[in-house]
């Protein structure tokens, strides 16, 4: 049987859990015709548009990915999730009464969770000569749980009453844990073109967030020692591990805090550099207004991004916790019923310590950001196709830190300016090859980085999908002005010299 003090034991796996940003959002971030919404992955990247201007309206990315949960493919439909009267099928579990939604997989490795939800907000892009800016909004949420070990995952999920792991000592050395947060995220980019010389180009660009923190928590279990006995029973007999959270929450009763929505707050930042190689030689354009810039073509460029840098410190309603090498013995853990979090916290505390209060450690909780090291080349092959490659390499810098997984990417694409299709082949994770698919319509793009979730191919472990609602203007796009029309010229005006007398 399930019980939330298993869980809390175990970790918090499933802290601030919502239906979840597509990994990348491909098919809007790497065109040239992505514009804000380049500075995801690299802020320098703003040169590289065939904008001037550009302004976001709206869009949404969303995104679930694991391996140990999964609908049976015959069960699956994609269009299930916009029936609201339709009922999931379950089954019965081998071991225990209760019916469930999903299977487990039980294939002995360690487990990972990653979901990412992005709603994006109003922004902008201005490009002006070597200079571009750039404003940014968006809710976003993230949750990881990481090198979780089976057994942890299945007395999780099948509760302690799964038989096959009864009466086994486990003893994990590894670290393993999850962290979840949610957040507000107001941005400003700037891009300078550093290097102007023959074909080639070199920008560089940087962004800081502001980020307002709507909830967050996390555990880190550094080792573990247990037996469970029975479905009623567990012996712990050695544990060190630390969690915490803060949210809108009364933990003495679990009622909804309203109207005090932030909970913490902290910076972000982004850093990145793009080499451009150029078709046409270098030319000094002379512009009064942005609209004259004129767009240089290229047969490749490299960019390289440090992104998501930082952390969100949670200070209202906090507290974090820790547990030093203790053991502890639960009995009747299946008839254990709390009725609010601090009551569940206090015995916890009490299980280990004989104290409701040791567990205690301080009322902050710091959730450092999905950081990710990014690196893009894109090749302008022939006319209107280009073929672009990418990799994507998320570290944390915390072990309360949110794990972003790994992708490699190749990304063919035809590209106009009203019309945009490309589709990314990656290697998510090192492990799970996907095919997508993203369409641009002038300014409202679709796509998807799983195009397998809309059949029948496969089981469903995770879902990807995002769009994106924009204004384009591009560059040398100012309309006539005078019998010369813009006077983004080539080359200098010339200046005739006086004759010397």
């Amino acid at each position: 049987m399930r019980n939330p003090a298993i869980s809390i034991l175990f970790f918090i796996t499933w802290i601030c859990i919502v239906p979840a940003e597509g990994q990348e959002m491909l098919g809007t971030t790497l065109g040239n015709y992505a514009g804000i919404n380049s500075v995801q992955l690299n802020p320098s990247a703003m040169h590289n548009s065939k904008q001037y201007l550009d302004i976001q309206i709206t869009g949404l990315d969303v995104f679930l990915q694991n391996n140990y949960l999964y609908q049976d493919k015959k069960d699956y439909s994609f269009w299930h999730f916009f029936q609201l009267d339709y009922e999931y099928p379950t089954h019965a579990e081998k071991y225990g009464t209760e019916e469930r939604y999903f299977y487990a997989i039980t294939d002995g490795r360690n487990k990972n969770v990653y979901l990412n939800l992005r709603v994006n907000g109003p922004g902008a892009m201005l490009i002006w000569d070597r200079h571009a800016f750039g404003l940014t909004t968006a809710l976003r949420a993230s949750v990881s749980a990481t090198q979780v070990p089976q057994n942890i995952a299945n007395f999780m999920y099948l509760g302690l009453n799964y038989l096959p792991q009864h009466n086994i000592n486990y003893i994990i050395n590894q670290k393993f844990g999850a962290a979840g947060v949610a957040w507000g995220e107001i941005g400003l980019s700037y891009a300078y073109m550093l290097y102007q010389q023959r074909y080639d180009r070199i920008s560089i660009g940087a962004s800081v967030k502001r980020l307002l923190g709507l909830a967050g928590g996390y555990m880190s279990v550094h080792k573990m020692d247990y037996v469970v006995p029975d479905d009623s029973t567990m012996i712990v007999n050695n544990m060190e591990a630390n969690y915490g959270f803060s949210l809108p929450l009364n933990y003495d009763n679990n009622e909804f805090i309203k109207g005090d929505w932030v909970k913490g707050g902290g910076f972000g930042f982004d850093v990145g550099v793009t080499y451009t190689h150029t078709l046409q030689g270098a030319y000094k354009q002379y512009i009064r207004r942005p609209c004259e810039l004129r767009y240089e073509d290229y047969l490749y460029r490299i960019g390289v991004a440090l992104v998501d840098i930082g952390r969100i410190r949670f200070k209202t309603n906090a507290v974090d916790y820790a547990i030093d090498n203790r053991s502890s013995y639960w009995w009747d853990v299946d008839q254990l019923d709390f009725e609010s979090i601090s009551r569940f916290m206090d015995t916890i505390s009490y299980r280990f310590y004989g104290n409701n209060t040791a567990t205690y450690r301080d009322n902050k909780v710091d959730i450092w950001l999905p950081s990710a090291f990014s690196m893009q080349c894109d090749l302008h092959y022939l006319g209107p196709w280009y073929l672009n490659a990418s990799l994507i390499y998320g570290f944390r810098l915390s072990e309360t830190g949110i794990r972003r997984p790994a992708q490699i990417s190749v990304t063919p694409r035809y590209e106009t300016d009203w019309f945009e299709a490309s589709l990314p082949l990656s290697l998510y994770d090192w492990s799970l090859p996907r095919i997508g698919l993203a369409v641009r319509f002038y300014g409202l793009t679709i796509g998807t980085e799983k195009l397998g979730q809309f059949f029948h191919f496969q089981d469903f472990t995770g879902m990807d999908l995002y769009f994106t609602l924009k204004i384009p203007i591009e560059k040398g796009s100012c309309g006539p002005r005078g019998p010369r029309g813009c006077p983004g010229m080539d080359k200098a005006p010339s200046v005739k010299k006086k004759k010397k007398s």
